[in-house]
Formats: C-alpha cells, sequence, structure tokens
C-alpha cells in the first residue's frame, strides 16, 4: 500500500493533466459513471469533520478531513486529513494521500476550469483575495491555462502575502505579484477575481459600479452561513455555474442567491452539465462560477496518481 505525503503528490502531475483529470472525473459524475453519496457533517466545538465518498468503475475513495480554525495557533494546518484509495473489485485499500494536497489541487484544477468557462483566452491579469493554501494553488493553475503576467493581491496579514509570493513565484517565477492595501482596490484593479476565504461575509464593497464587466470566482466559503462575494455580484449574474449539484444547499453564496431571486434556479447549473452539452452558455452572458467541492473530483485526482506512482 503506498503512503503518500503532500510534498509528493504535489510534484506527482503537472497542473495541466490534474486540470485534465478534473475535468474527466466531473463528466464522469455527470454521466453516471461515478456515485457520490451526500458527504457527512460531522460539527463539533467549532470543529467541522467531514467523510466524503465516491466510488467509480476501478476504484473508490472516502475523504476523512477535519476543519480546525484553531490549528494555525498551534503550528497546524487549517485542514488535516486522509484520503483513502480502495480497488472497487476486491476492497483492498491500495494508498493514503494527504487530503489537504489533494484538496488543495483539486480544487485548484476546478477553478481553473471555471476560468477557462467564463474569462476570455487572452486574459492576463487576476486578482486574488484570501492568500492561504487556495489562494496560492488557484494562482498557480490559473497559469496553467491563462497567459497570466499580472497578479493583484490581498489578504489582512502582511507575513501571509509573503509566503504567498514566495511558494507562487516558485512555480511561475515570471509572474509580478502586487499586493494592494484592501480588497476594495483589488475589485478595482482586475477584471478578473479570485475569492479564495472562508469569510462568513462580503470581502468587498457591495457597489454594483465596481462589478460591471467583471468575472468572479468563489472557491472559499462552504458553508450555509457563507457568502464572500456581496449580493451586487450576483444580482449582475445572467448565470450562475457551479461544480457539484449539492452548492444549492450547501453554501450560503448560492442558497441566498437564489432565495433573494437575484439568478433564476433554472439558471444555476453544474459545470457537468456544460461538459456534457446538457447547458449551453453565449459569449454574451455574465457567469459567476462557485466552487464547494465534490468527491467525484477527489476520485479523480487520486485515482490518477496511483496510477502514475504503481507504474
Amino acid at each position: 500500500m503506498l503512503n503518500l505525503s503532500a510534498d509528493v503528490i504535489e510534484n506527482i502531475l503537472t497542473p495541466a493533466k490534474i486540470i485534465a483529470e478534473v475535468k474527466a472525473g466531473i463528466i464522469k459524475f455527470e454521466s453516471g459513471l461515478y456515485e457520490v453519496p451526500t458527504r457527512l457533517h460531522l460539527e463539533s466545538r467549532g470543529i467541522t469533520n467531514l467523510v466524503m465518498p465516491a466510488t467509480g468503475k476501478d476504484y473508490f475513495c472516502t475523504k476523512l478531513v477535519s476543519v480546525v480554525p484553531s490549528n494555525p495557533k498551534r503550528g497546524l494546518p487549517f485542514v488535516v486529513g486522509t484520503v483513502v484509495l480502495s480497488k472497487m473489485e476486491t476492497g483492498e485499500t491500495v494508498a493514503l494521500m494527504d487530503a489537504p494536497m489533494i484538496t488543495a489541487l483539486r480544487t485548484a484544477a476546478v477553478g481553473a476550469l471555471g476560468l477557462d468557462l467564463i474569462t476570455d483566452k487572452n486574459v492576463e491579469s487576476i486578482g486574488v483575495i484570501g492568500l492561504g493554501v487556495q489562494g496560492i494553488w488557484q494562482t498557480i493553475f490559473a497559469n496553467a491555462i491563462r497567459p497570466i503576467k499580472q497578479v493583484y493581491c490581498y489578504t489582512r496579514t502582511k507575513a501571509k502575502f509573503d509566503f504567498y509570493k514566495k511558494k507562487v513565484l516558485e512555480k511561475c517565477p515570471h509572474l509580478t505579484i502586487n499586493w494592494c492595501d484592501s480588497a476594495d482596490e483589488v475589485v478595482q484593479k482586475t477584471s478578473v477575481l479570485y475569492a479564495c476565504t472562508t469569510s462568513s461575509t462580503p470581502i468587498f464593497s457591495d457597489r454594483e459600479d465596481w462589478i460591471k464587466n467583471k468575472r468572479f470566482i468563489s472557491v472559499g466559503s462552504f458553508q450555509k452561513n457563507m457568502q464572500e462575494l456581496p449580493d451586487s455580484v450576483y444580482k449582475n449574474a445572467d448565470i450562475l455555474v457551479i461544480d457539484s449539484p449539492a452548492a444549492t444547499h450547501e453554501v450560503g453564496d448560492v442558497i441566498n442567491t437564489i432565495k433573494n431571486g437575484y439568478v433564476e434556479k433554472k439558471d444555476v447549473f453544474t459545470l457537468g452539465k456544460v461538459y456534457t452539452g446538457k447547458r449551453t452558455l453565449r459569449s454574451t452572458q455574465n457567469v459567476v462560477f462557485k466552487s464547494v467541492g465534490m468527491a467525484a473530483f477527489d476520485l479523480a485526482l487520486a485515482a490518477a496518481i496511483y496510477e502514475k506512482v504503481k507504474n
């Protein structure tokens, strides 16, 4: 049985290959080739424990993760856990993988797919609000599909910015990374913005005049009480594309948008529906992309990593 650490997983597949594998997983789920039961949420003493299973033709995986807000004060990661990959035919476990790294890479791949779907091919700058693990990997993966040259970013602590800049430049040394004094400044300087926070309230000012002709990708908020993008973003949207059907009842950005009538429910649909031709997008439509995650992505990436390593 393989036991793969974060450092090993990070370097097995290229961003372009990971994006391709996750896209294939999205299509398999939409086509009924993956089964993804409802994930189990266990809340206790401010800690969120998640159990996320998925099954496919050759493998099934279960991701066990804990979100522990107090961990950074202990010098430990905010998210900890393991992905267990097993053979469908025999049930034997073939690999244990670091869950935070699997999550970071597959979420970055989904964000890149969203970027590819809703932006012009020649986009050369992005904004990033929230410079933790997701901010780092979303920036790196954006470079796999767009000719990014400039990044404008903001987080509340300068130390986190310094770490973000160091990690991003290790993978993308050609980038110019610009610190902004506020989230509002990021929005004003870019036409494409990534929101990578766990904020329960909007992360920049709710001003309709700021968000015209801009594209937004939200990958941070993941609970019903969280909404990281302001109402004006959704009021201005024609379409809200999500990565998982569960987003319609699990995350505030989507729940509130539908409840308040900013985007009609019929105009909220998944990436999988686009990739399988069940829904289409027009270039004239203003599309917002929201990722909440799904175990199908973990299965697709974990299986691809295992196949690469075992061979």
